[in-house]
């Protein structure tokens, strides 16, 4: 049986390129839902869109969170 070394999916080089875009594509969404929570009233709100809103930006801050963390070495 021979082994080969590990390799991961994702280059370790481009952790920080990863953790800048997905984390600045979160804040996007995050400010698209500020906007959208103070730009409609209570009425003309959809309970879809926001879980839609809130799914994604929660989606793209994680991702940008953990390759942040492998980026700067942190392994949990």
């Amino acid at each position: 049986m021979v082994y080969s070394p590990y390799q991961p999916l994702i280059d370790p080089k481009h952790y920080s390129n990863l953790s800048i875009v997905l984390t600045f594509i979160g804040f996007c969404f995050l400010s698209d839902f500020i906007i959208y929570q103070f730009t409609k009233q209570k009425e003309q709100r959809a309970l879809t869109k926001e879980l839609a809103i809130g799914f994604f930006t929660a989606l793209f801050l994680s991702s940008g969170t953990v390759f942040t963390f492998l980026a700067l070495g942190l392994y949990f």
